[in-house]
């Protein structure tokens, strides 16, 4: 290079800032690119979260409406399924009824009025309510006495009465806003919801909708009506939601666009002037009693927006300032080593760019490191460098937070300290056996800091000297503990549902042969007179027969899959009427001690479920204490727990907060290991040489059932607690009633009896011949039809099972109407009438008889449909 000399020195070349400049634009277009993916990736991130939280909220409305307006058909059921209502028993009926659903403002009973039975309504009604008179309101809103001679639906029965006393006797026909819907639930004999209504009770500003469905068949005759508060509807779907920063608009698309709105959310955040986003919308439509409804949700002032981000403008400055500092470092760069070449001679010169040679080098290996290190510590798995003797070299700090250690704190110790010692055995033996030199892949399970389980794959790769000698072994360590316990419950799940499919083929056999011995045990009552030295014997197998039968229940409850049927109960009457059992059915040496709140308010259980739970608990308590004195504790009370609470104490069990009855029962026996305790709610799971491994599985069956919870404190060597949880529910307890005496009754006519088994079909056919009929009998559904068709119209009733080959109850019992629409038939099942029925409702079904029956419940069925 020649030399240059001394002085100002010239202007730059035209290369040199030909550089500058394209370094400087090379800046701008990477500033500007990293603005707007930065500005586009923020953006698709608010528009698939909105999308989420809106796509929930909506179908919880949508849900929530469906269950809301179910409540109308299942009182319609009540209705048509019950030969007279009194207003304590409709009351008492809907009672958990509002109680689960606070915005159904009233639920309404409304009869036919005719000349015919206007008196009779009136006067039944005037022994409750004095003032009680059939009125409607003229446009003024006067009310005024429907004219007599008119045929019309009137408000008979409402629940609650208190706020609704005002509608008792007002006439449906009479208001426009239900005109439409009224008749179309008598045309259709379905839902049927109204327009907006307004809400005279209402001091709130919602909108109201009226359901209505016909009743049609026994002596009840009319329509049954729910008044909805639309706002707190949509309030009590969303209550469990957390907030997501969006509004919710519910709105009727069967009316006029000035009369659709029925519900709509408002933010109380001031206007921000960029609040809402355009685009930003999802509408749920569908179609329930007879309409049409849109779920609209958008975006609450202030949520989701699609402006730019901080972010993006923080990218594009800090570019351009880069781009800037970095082009006026190149244009000072290429002064400087012009200067440089101009000022120095060829030997300096070569000197300077071996030192800046070996400085770039330097620096590159300083990157290679940071760079390096960083994706250590950055990476999604552990890291784990352990010496050839298994000493810890090095972690990441990923691998010391799955395990809950500091770095240093892992450094100096064994591979193996961190495992249980039956797991590390397993563990040197697995890598024992790896070939030499050779990566591979192990299972390992490790205990945290914290004594939980950690289960990983753990991939080892060995690093060898040059002379082939194992220096230290290099593992990345992924955390498979979450999918670890996702499969367990997937098992769980699945053994529960092979349990419960097993249960209910036996419960259903089961049912059939108890069918057909008690059947034959109350005919065989009949044959011989109650002095008879033989009765006893009789009356005793009539009870072990009913006991059978609540094991046959059981079996059900052992998956959580069995339906009770519940009532109003009283925990503490319940646990007092078995202290006796109880007593005895433990060791002599063993004290039971009742601690029983006064003054708890009912649960909605099945008595005879809820006494087995107590059972199994008091016999697994004193089983627990063994030979040795000791005490078992009953304890009852009450308690309200939130969210959180239920989350802490019942983790993953669904329960809805709100008030509780408690159940507890305490042993001071032996208690539990940590082992146990994680496996004794698994079917056939025992620790007892003659147990069955099924009580405690099947007490958890029937408290799932009861939406309940079961908690389990327990410590080797210091007893053990059960505490278990039922929703509170709201009335009195349930009485029971004897049901009206059917042994006397007799009749006449042809009955088709059909049932696959030939003992049940045989016991049915022989009581229904005691009581004066003639029997037909079908083997299954396909033979019935013949039947049927060739009795042409003698036939007065069909006695059908549920469950059959070839055609099952619910097609048998579709065929059957379709050759004869007053055709009157008696479902029988061994499920009960709750869970059998639900097929038929609202399809003309005329009875239902549970298996196993007597011959009284058999008659009292048939009487009930040949009299209807």
């Amino acid at each position: 290079m020649p030399p240059v000399t001394s002085g100002t020195p010239s202007l730059p070349p035209l290369w040199r800032r030909v550089r500058t400049l394209a370094v400087l634009l090379v800046g701008l277009a990477l500033s500007l690119g990293g603005f707007f993916q930065t500005r586009d990736s923020y953006r698709r991130q608010v528009e698939a979260q909105f999308q989420a939280a809106a796509r929930e909220r909506a179908e919880s409305v949508a849900q929530g409406l469906q269950n809301g307006f179910e409540d109308v058909a299942i009182l319609q059921g009540f209705f048509e399924s019950s030969d007279e209502v009194s207003r304590e028993d409709f009351r008492t009926f809907l009672a958990p009824v509002l109680a689960r659903h606070p915005y159904i403002q009233a639920l309404q009973w409304l009869p036919l009025v005719t000349p015919a039975n206007r008196a009779a309504l009136e006067a039944e009604a005037r022994r409750a309510h004095p003032d009680f008179r059939f009125f409607f309101r003229e446009a003024g809103g006067k009310p005024c006495e429907v004219p007599p001679g008119l045929t019309f639906h009137a408000v008979h029965f409402v629940a609650p009465l208190k706020g609704n006393e005002v509608t008792l006797g007002f006439s449906a026909e009479t208001l426009a806003t239900r005109q439409e819907a009224l008749q179309r639930a008598l045309r259709t004999g379905a839902l049927a919801a109204s327009g907006r209504v307004r809400l005279i009770q209402e001091t709130a500003n919602q909108s109201g909708v009226l359901v209505m469905i016909p009743v049609d068949r026994g002596p009840n005759r009319g329509l049954v009506q729910g008044v909805f508060r639309m706002g707190d509807l949509v309030q009590k779907a969303l209550a469990l939601l957390e907030p997501k920063g969006v509004e919710v608009t519910l709105i009727d698309a069967s009316a006029p666009a000035s009369e659709g709105l029925l519900h709509a959310e408002s933010s109380p955040l001031p206007d921000l002037g960029r609040t809402r986003e355009k685009g930003l919308r999802l509408a749920r439509t569908f179609d329930l009693a007879g309409r049409t409804w849109t779920v609209a949700v958008n975006p609450a002032p202030g949520h989701y927006l699609l402006g730019t981000p901080t972010r993006a403008w923080a990218v594009l400055a800090g570019g351009l300032a880069f781009s800037l500092l970095l082009s006026v470092y190149v244009s000072t760069l290429l002064a400087s080593e012009a200067k440089v070449r101009a000022q120095v001679d060829s030997r300096t010169r070569e000197l300077l760019e071996e030192t800046e040679s070996h400085r770039q080098d330097a620096r590159a290996l300083r990157e290679s490191e940071t760079r390096f290190r960083h994706l250590i510590e950055v990476m999604g798995d552990g890291l784990w460098v352990v010496d050839a003797k298994g000493i810890t070299t090095f972690v990441n700090r990923r691998m010391s937070e799955m395990l809950g250690y500091e770095p240093e704190d892992m450094a100096g110790r064994s591979f193996f300290d961190f495992m249980a010692e039956s797991e590390a055995l397993e563990a040197k033996k697995n890598i024992a056996e790896r070939p030499e030199g050779q990566s591979a892949q192990h299972d390992f399970r490790f205990r945290r800091r914290d004594g939980s389980e950690l289960w990983t794959i753990v991939t080892g790769t060995p690093v060898m000297d040059e002379q082939g000698h194992l220096v230290s072994v290099m593992g990345v360590v992924t955390d498979i503990t979450e999918r670890r316990r996702q499969e367990q419950a997937q098992l769980q799940s699945q053994k529960l549902e092979s349990l419960g499919v097993l249960a209910g083929g036996i419960a259903h056999d089961f049912n059939n042969l108890l069918t057909a011995i008690l059947g034959n045990i109350s005919l065989a009552q009949l044959c011989i007179p109650k002095l008879s030295p033989a009765w006893p014997y009789l009356q005793n197998m009539e009870r072990t027969v009913h006991r059978a039968t609540n094991l046959t229940r059981q079996m059900l409850a052992y998956s959580g899959k069995g339906r009770f049927t519940v009532a109003p109960l009283d925990l503490n009457q319940a646990v007092e009427e078995m202290s006796h059992l109880l007593s005895v059915s433990i060791s002599k040496k063993v004290a039971l001690r009742f601690h029983l709140q006064e003054g708890l308010p009912v649960m909605v259980a099945e008595a005879s479920q809820i006494q087995q739970v107590v059972m199994n608990l008091v016999t697994n308590a004193s089983e627990a204490i063994g030979e040795a004195e000791g005490i078992v504790a009953i304890r009852t009370g009450s308690s309200v727990y939130d969210a959180e609470a239920l989350a802490r104490d019942f983790p993953g069990q669904p329960i809805e907060p709100g008030l509780f009855l408690t159940l507890e029962v305490s042993d001071t026996g032996q208690g539990m290991t940590p082992e146990v305790q994680a496996r004794i709610f698994e079917p056939f799971f025992t620790t007892k040489f003659t147990g069955r491994g099924l009580g405690l599985s099947a007490m958890q069956g029937i408290v799932r059932g009861h939406r309940g919870g079961i908690r389990l404190y327990s410590e080797a060597g210091k007893g053990t607690t059960f505490k278990l949880i039922f929703t509170a529910g709201a009335g009195d307890p349930a009485k029971k009633e004897r049901p009206r005496d059917a042994e006397d009754w007799t009749g006449s006519g042809t009955i088709l009896v059909v049932d696959d088994e030939e003992g049940v079909r045989g016991v049915a056919a022989d009581i229904l011949r005691s009581a004066g009929f003639d029997v037909v009998t079908a083997n299954d559904g396909l033979q019935a039809l013949e039947r049927f068709r060739e009795g042409a119209g003698s036939i007065r009733a069909v006695l059908m099972d549920l469950t059959m080959p070839h055609l099952d109850g619910a097609e048998s019992f579709r065929e059957l109407r379709h050759l004869d629409p007053s055709c009157r038939v008696v479902l029988t099942s061994g499920y009960n009438e709750q869970e059998a029925i639900q097929d038929f409702l609202g399809k003309g079904l005329a009875a239902f008889v549970q298996k196993p029956f007597v011959r009284g419940d058999l008659l009292r069925a048939m009487r009930k449909a040949l009299e209807s």
